[in-house]
């Protein structure tokens, strides 16, 4: 990503003065470059900002310009025409930090998926396509998103030529702002999911983000000439969009924008305590002082939007469709969201289901993990899949003995390659110990990592058999090891690469 290391303190006086390109004319060409949200579920159940605990070190000493989050950023995408921004940014957010945990190099989660359940699984904010990013974290947390290539995003939200009843009354059916629901292979894909969320006092956005590296989700209320939005009743400045330079609104510009009241939801990643911008009035023209001075506005965080690239934000340096927004505003009107780093099963590529499984950019016989695979032309190696027949296993709590199942392979041949699947309902993963036994011999599948998050999937390739026979018997057991939550062990299987029978 583009860093802004020597971008000048003081945006120059061909920008601020004699160029400001300011009028009414639309900046965008389309509504759909700059759908907003609505305001009261973005801020829905947010605390005051001054109930929240300030978590500033008395001695800290912040740098006064810090992008590292940057550096972990998914690509930018858009909303298009919906009123999701919410769910953009906490997707945004989830990318990000999936990133920096480092096991799936470039993650592309689906925002279809998560409205879906943000309204239906959660049962929020069934009247709007908006949301905000505690609804949005539940979702993720308690239910897990899906790949983007298991349901892909729709840019626009339906109309009567989708759904005869999606006429955009108030009184349409919930199915309208989630244009349906998933199919049945979205529903059965794997999941992917984050830790448990929480609110941030705006005041210590530095300390997490310089302790953590990681981002955060700020909800705004939305003021139009500030962010030169083409709906605004001011004059707006398109180098600023283009720079995407988000100023503290002017009294005009608060009044008229709470008049048509929207909000908006962006990941900020970084800030630049000493960039300088000229402000304006409200007929946009360049503020000055008594010695005719430009003005200025200092101080600005950094973030990632979710209107695209090619046009808001196109000339910001740390990339297109990123902006500076005022600390000012953020600490007035922002509300802040948080979550952390996922626990990530290492994933197992599938070498026949058209998809990158274990997202590292090649799909199927393309990656090299399939070279030995069946699908991709092996004639000396066959792939056999021997699968439990138990109903699901309750999982005793707080019990070292556990439950297992056990799979008779009732086939004779050398273990080339073993693939190990594990699908398990609980309430607290952190609690599991899955060990795999072969005999005498165990290897573990899963140590007691995840921590609160819902429900076990595994899909594990074990080395620790490789030329074993496969016949006979091998079992699985699950133990809790820790209090309070249970669950069951609902199936399980192993896909075996041996020698192909002549």
């Amino acid at each position: 990503m583009p860093q802004s290391k020597t971008f000048p303190l003081l945006v120059s006086l061909s920008l601020s003065l004699s160029a400001c390109a300011m009028g009414d004319d639309p900046i965008v060409d389309g509504d759909d470059e700059a759908a907003l949200s609505d305001l009261d579920a973005l801020f829905a159940d947010s605390p005051p900002n001054d109930s929240l605990p300030d978590e500033n070190k008395a001695d800290a000493v912040y740098p006064v310009e810090y992008d590292k989050p940057t550096q972990w950023q998914s690509r930018v995408k858009s909303q298009g025409g919906r009123g999701v921004c919410s769910i953009f940014s906490t997707v945004g957010l989830m990318e990000h930090l999936y990133i920096k945990e480092g096991t799936i190099a470039d993650p592309d989660f689906s925002e279809q998926y998560l409205q879906w359940s943000a309204k239906f699984e959660v049962n929020s904010f069934p009247n709007t396509s908006g949301s905000n990013a505690n609804v949005n974290l539940q979702a993720i947390n308690r239910y897990g998103i899906v790949a983007e290539a298991d349901d892909p995003y729709e840019t626009n939200q339906w109309g009567v030529a989708d759904d005869a009843q999606c006429d955009g009354e108030d009184t349409q059916p919930t199915r309208c702002y989630t244009n349906g629901e998933p199919s049945e292979q979205a529903r059965n894909a794997r999941k992917y999911k984050l830790p448990r969320g929480r609110w941030l006092n705006t005041n210590s956005i530095k300390a997490h983000m310089t302790t953590a590296e990681q981002g955060v989700i700020v909800g705004l209320t939305f003021f139009y000439q500030s962010w030169n939005h083409r709906s605004s009743d001011l004059p707006t400045n398109r180098e600023y969009w283009a720079a995407g330079y988000v100023l503290y609104p002017n009294a005009k510009d608060k009044e008229l924008s709470l008049a048509k009241r929207a909000g908006h939801s962006i990941q900020l990643v970084g800030w630049n305590d000493n960039l300088e911008v000229p402000t304006v009035d409200q007929e946009g023209n360049p503020v000055v002082d008594e010695q005719g001075n430009p003005v200025v506005e200092k101080g600005f965080f950094i973030f990632k939007n979710s209107w695209g690239t090619g046009n808001f934000g196109v000339d910001n340096p740390h990339g297109d469709g990123y902006g500076f927004i005022s600390m000012k505003y953020v600490n007035e009107y922002g509300s802040v969201y948080i979550s952390d780093l996922p626990t990530v099963e290492a994933p197992v590529e599938v070498c026949d289901d058209e998809q990158d499984n274990d997202w590292d950019g090649d799909a199927d016989c393309d990656d090299s993990d399939c070279d030995e695979s069946p699908a991709c032309g092996s004639t000396d190696l066959e792939a056999v899949t021997f699968e439990s027949t138990d109903e699901p296993l309750p999982i005793p709590d707080n019990d070292a003995v556990g439950v297992a199942s056990t799979i008779d392979a009732d086939r004779a041949g050398a273990v080339r390659k073993l693939t190990v699947s594990v699908d398990i309902t609980h309430t607290y993963r952190g609690d599991l110990r899955v060990l795999l036994y072969r005999g005498e011999d165990s290897v573990v599948l899963h140590d007691r990592s995840g921590g609160g998050q819902d429900d076990l999937h595994l899909q594990v390739v074990v080395t620790d058999f490789d030329g074993a026979d496969m016949a006979g018997p091998w079992r699985l057991k699950v133990e809790d090891r820790a209090g309070a939550d249970t669950g069951s062990l609902d199936h399980w299987q192993l896909e075996v690469l041996t020698d192909a029978q002549q």
